[in-house]
């Protein structure tokens, strides 16, 4: 069994109080199965709150989108957090809000980035094409929502190990710290960092279930420009006007304007 330990909150501090001195809980283990699956096992046992997470030094199990392998080497981040199943996390807006939650959270650390529809993380630099940075995976299981959240810290699959279709390459935060001036974290720092963040951004937001979007679609990568969504064999080609209530991607199709609730994004290769 791989050794745990957690972080502790003031006593009789809990998620619903929502008060200044509540410190969201993170449990952490060594090398996992995967991290999901961990975070549902403490949920089930009743050990995992809302705001309450998981941090694993790797996985040997991780997934990705459509269960794809999520290869975890030592260094970056792996964890799980656990939402409320409310407003907007209790519908498809949930990708798009926490991936809202976790940029805004590394851009309070220096790191500037994008969300690409809908659960992908991206840093674009000066003249240069994005590059994923973190990626998202929802999972609901018997009435407990998590989010699976990646981040390339030190290490990024180089161009020849992603698959075929990938939309982007990828890129890790230690790359991007040899050009600005940040102080370099563990992954465990960062995590305790971003998850306190994360949680003062949402109890600090009187209106999150409605305001989230806006702040969403400010971060939107390709927005105002011609993209293509691809569904299996399906595409559709449009100009991304932003974000639809339910976290959907509206595109401005010959005028008429169209939300999608999934698929994979790209920028139109005339625009390339």
């Amino acid at each position: 069994m791989p050794v745990v330990c957690h972080s502790h909150q003031p006593e009789g501090s809990t998620a619903a109080g929502a008060d200044e001195n509540f410190v969201p809980r993170i449990w952490r283990f060594g090398q996992v199965g995967s991290c999901l699956d961990t975070a549902a096992n403490l949920a089930a046992r009743g050990w995992l709150e809302p705001w309450d997470s998981v941090q694993v030094y790797s996985q040997t199990a991780g997934r990705g989108q459509l269960r794809r392998q999520w290869h975890s080497p030592v260094g970056n981040l792996y964890a799980a957090l656990r939402l409320p199943l409310c407003a907007p996390f209790d519908s498809t807006a949930a990708a798009p809000a926490v991936g809202m939650l976790l940029a805004g959270a590394l851009a309070q650390e220096g790191w500037q980035v994008r969300l690409k529809w809908p659960n992908d993380l991206v840093v674009c630099g000066a003249g240069s094409q994005p590059q994923k940075v973190a990626g998202i995976l929802l999972e609901e299981r018997g009435g407990v929502l998590l989010a699976g959240i990646g981040i390339n810290v030190c290490w990024a699959p180089p161009a020849e190990q992603m698959r075929a279709d990938a939309a982007l390459e990828a890129t890790c935060l230690e790359n991007l710290h040899k050009s600005i001036s940040i102080v370099h974290y563990t992954a465990e720092a960062l995590w305790q960092t971003l998850v306190k963040r994360m949680f003062s951004a949402y109890i600090g937001c009187h209106s999150f279930p409605e305001g989230w979007r806006s702040r969403a679609e400010s971060l939107l990568l390709w927005r105002g420009e011609n993209v293509e969504l691809r569904d299996d064999d399906h595409i559709v080609r449009g100009w991304l006007a932003g974000l639809g209530t339910s976290g959907g991607l509206c595109l401005n199709i010959n005028g008429r304007l169209e939300e999608f609730i999934c698929g994979s994004l790209r920028l139109s290769p005339a625009q390339k």
